[in-house]
């Protein structure tokens, strides 16, 4: 059956995370909204082999053949569904799940579809819920054969939050675009054993009585998977994925009540014996954050307790892991202690440093809900003698209500704010404090929770001092754990294109010897545009000093445009006050294919001969040999 092809992106070249690593050194960081995308190369020469290759048949090569599925009109969706119900005929249940299980699908994805294939795959989907249990998960990867030009996924759970989130994004991290998802929520009745003896025709999820069970049924396909170990290794990971789901949601409850009980045995501490060796201040931001996580503003996704043995060798101390306390993606016990020893330099003096909150970011990537690397909230543990001896470990993601509160709200990060608007002497009634202001509020959150004061306060003066002025800035910070470097570049913003992006991160990972990157952008009616790097590193072999002026430097001529070229000539040749009036006159008198034949000191040369022409019909000819 043809389908109409969905449009690719380009590449994720970001790298794939195969285990989840929460240790004390896992830190990099990454806001998840970015792709380091290539684009598509065009094919050149003989390309014919490639072809072949991607199994397309010869006959599709054809100069005569005509593409009818780009023809195809995109059907009604709900006729087509009410047709798929009519075939079913006397089979009532049948007509039932049909009317379910493909009432939201969208029209567009239903191209090529017939209503004797929908009425098949609703069957097919009720073959594999025939016989489940609750708690027990179903999942079916169908081989695509010659005629298919789609993998077919399907599965059936129990509903609960972030399973769609979570399975495309495990999909788009393999480069499978998804041509159809259907997902419908299902109301059935189950025997005892779990045999499914009724699809409910006209009950709603939030209708659902005593006896009632609310399953999800998801059917997606997928670019073919033809390769049986590629099969087999997919419906691995979406298990694993779909198992992380169940735990993440199964245990939130408790994780979120172990935050706010932390919280208030923090708040005890203040006036007890056993207070840890930290300033006031500290703790009292440590309470503000657990409570304010609990309020809806962090998806916690995993819990574990560590605590400081010694390994009985010479390795020293290592960090083991309480059993018992995992809970969420963390639930399952980690019996092997890890020696500070292995550790980075960075790390291992982490471990042990008299700090009671840690807040960074994990090196793997999140399997629920969406595919940015985890944040990671540590709370230390001190003895009596105030030396560290173990840490509270959460994992999860910051919300979306997180990411929208003020900064002058935000637990933690509202000192370093008032400190930053304190040290800069700047009223906040004046243009500068307002302007400085908003640039904390811009400013990434991530970014703001795991900078030093000192360091903010450097870089949003620096963005300040930009006002006005076509520069570009790069403000540099090595995580504490020596696992990447943030990278914030301001540039003007008709700097900022896909081709110039590129440029600037294939120029950080060469400076600074990285092995990834991930990027987020802000683009406004701002005269600067933002692109913040997240240039992860290899610890065994980190980057030496950096310059930040001179890679501001290569960053800038690397970016630089044409007309920046050419308003440079005329203000070296004419001065800045009629090198100005010219630009702006002749702004838009260079068409590209002009720019791309000659350079800015050719058209300066041009632009005089036009400055001379003074009669009107009066012609001036250059004749010239291209080389």
């Amino acid at each position: 059956m043809d389908r109409r092809p969905a449009i690719k992106p380009g590449p994720d070249l970001r790298q794939a995370d195969t285990s989840r690593d929460d240790s004390f050194d896992s830190a990099t960081d990454g806001d998840g909204f970015g792709r380091l995308d290539t684009g598509m190369t065009g094919m050149t020469g003989s390309s014919i082999d490639t072809l072949y290759d991607l199994g397309l048949p010869a006959e599709a090569l054809g100069e005569d053949g005509e593409d009818t599925e780009l023809d195809e009109p995109v059907p009604n969706a709900e006729r087509l569904v009410a047709q798929a119900m009519a075939l079913a005929g006397d089979d009532h249940d049948a007509a039932t799940l049909v009317g379910r299980f493909w009432r939201f699908a969208p029209d567009e994805e239903l191209v090529g579809f017939t209503a004797e294939e929908m009425l098949a795959a609703a069957r097919a989907h009720r073959e594999l819920a025939q016989q489940r249990v609750p708690g027990e998960l179903k999942l079916r990867i169908h081989s695509p054969d010659a005629e298919q030009h789609h993998t077919v996924i399907e599965i059936v759970t129990d509903d609960m939050p972030f399973l769609v989130d979570s399975v495309t994004a495990l999909l788009n991290s393999h480069h499978l675009d998804v041509h159809l998802l259907v997902h419908p929520l299902v109301v059935v009745r189950r025997e005892p054993l779990g045999r499914l003896t009724e699809v409910s025709a006209d009950v709603e999820p939030d209708d659902a009585i005593a006896g009632d069970l609310v399953e999800s049924w998801m059917r997606i396909e997928i670019d073919p998977v033809r390769d049986p170990e590629e099969r087999e290794k997919l419906r691995r990971e979406l298990q694993r994925v779909l198992t992380d789901v169940r735990e993440a949601v199964e245990d939130w409850p408790k994780m979120r009540q172990r935050a706010l009980a932390l919280a208030d045995e923090l708040a005890a501490t203040r006036t007890s014996d056993n207070r840890p060796p930290v300033p006031e201040k500290d703790i009292t931001d440590s309470v503000e954050l657990l409570r304010w996580l609990a309020h809806d503003h962090f998806t916690f996704l995993g819990y574990r307790e560590y605590r400081l043995v010694d390994s009985g060798d010479s390795g020293g101390p290592a960090l083991e892991a309480v059993l018992g306390t995992g809970l969420g993606i963390l639930r399952s016990d980690s019996p092997e202690a890890r020696s500070l020893s292995s550790m980075t330099t960075e790390a291992h003096e982490k471990v042990l440093e008299k700090r009671l909150l840690i807040i960074t970011k994990a090196n793997s990537r999140a399997t629920v809900h969406r595919s940015a690397y985890l944040d990671y909230i540590g709370f230390k543990i001190f003895n009596e003698a105030g030396e560290v001896v173990g840490e509270r470990r959460f994992l999860g993601l910051f919300s979306t209500a997180a990411y929208r509160t003020s900064v002058q709200e935000l637990p933690v990060v509202r000192r370093k704010v008032a400190e930053v608007l304190d040290r800069s002497g700047l009223s906040l009634r004046s243009h500068s404090g307002k302007d400085l202001l908003q640039i904390l509020e811009t400013y990434p959150r991530d970014e703001l929770f795991q900078i030093k004061t000192d360091d903010l306060y450097h870089a949003v003066t620096g963005v300040l001092r930009m006002a006005g002025r076509r520069q570009l800035r790069v403000f540099l910070r090595r995580d504490a754990y020596g696992r990447f470097i943030s990278c914030l570049i301001y540039l003007p913003r008709d700097r900022f294109t896909t081709q110039n992006r590129l440029r600037m991160q294939d120029i950080l990972l060469r400076e600074l010897n990285g092995v990834g990157v991930d990027y987020t952008t802000r683009v406004t009616e701002s005269m600067l545009a933002r692109v913040h790097f997240i240039v992860r590193t290899d610890p065994t072999n980190p980057p030496g000093a950096i310059d930040a002026d001179l890679l501001a430097e290569e960053l800038a001529d690397a970016t630089r445009l044409w007309d920046d070229d050419y308003q440079l000539v005329l203000e070296r040749k004419l001065g800045d006050e009629q090198a100005k009036h010219l630009f702006a006159r002749y702004a838009d008198a260079f068409p590209e294919g002009y720019k791309d034949g000659h350079t800015p000191y050719e058209a300066m040369k041009d632009l005089a001969k036009l400055e001379l022409l003074e009669e009107p019909g009066q012609l001036e000819m250059h004749l010239f040999r291209k080389q």
